[in-house]
């Protein structure tokens, strides 16, 4: 029905805020990201491919980027649950898929390719993405039945992902300044 629909995207549209100021500051830290992975570019293109310092690099970028989509798919004006579900869908399998992968490659990782401690991959990136993709998973099945319960869900996944994100790239910039120093490493 017709009020549906209106309580539909009255609940979106007071998002807006919420999401432009998620977009910008994505937006904001991916643009630092990339002086800074310039600035460093001869140490991670050193780093094997199956090391966490390509991992970690690759893993932000996808969480950044993320943000950024999560924030375009609910500032575009949509009068249905499809418009929102149907992308969070998307990205949530998509992502627990990729996840899934880096769990595979954590594991099976020796420790002459790791960089960071076990700890710091898990904290920073296996269960925070693991978590945060089961629920964007949860909230686009839940909009796609024209639901709104888990909506505020998003929160935790856009913040929990920008924390991690943040926290991973500050952890890598001081690894690679201890990788370019090391006669400064005590």
């Amino acid at each position: 029905g017709g009020l549906n629909t209106n309580s539909f995207v009255e609940t979106i549209d007071s998002w807006h805020d919420f999401y432009m100021l998620a977009g910008a500051a994505s937006a904001t830290l991916v643009g630092l990201i990339f002086v800074a992975v310039t600035l460093h570019i001869d140490v991670i293109a050193e780093a094997k491919k199956s090391s966490d310092v390509r991992m970690l690099v690759e893993q932000i970028f996808i969480n950044f980027i993320l943000i950024l989509c999560f924030s375009f798919i609910f500032v575009v004006p949509s009068d249905s649950p499809n418009g929102i579900g149907y992308p969070l869908l998307i990205l949530g399998m998509i992502e627990i898929a990729h996840t899934a992968v880096l769990w595979l490659r954590f594991l099976r990782m020796r420790g002459e390719d790791r960089i960071f401690t076990s700890a710091m991959i898990l904290r920073r990136i296996l269960l925070p993405n693991t978590i945060c993709y089961i629920a964007l998973i949860v909230i686009g099945a839940d909009v796609l039945q024209g639901g709104t319960r888990y909506l505020d869900w998003m929160v935790m996944v856009i913040v929990w992902l920008i924390i991690s994100a943040t926290q991973s790239t500050w952890d890598l910039m001081l690894r690679i300044a201890e990788m370019r120093n090391p006669t400064q490493n005590n």
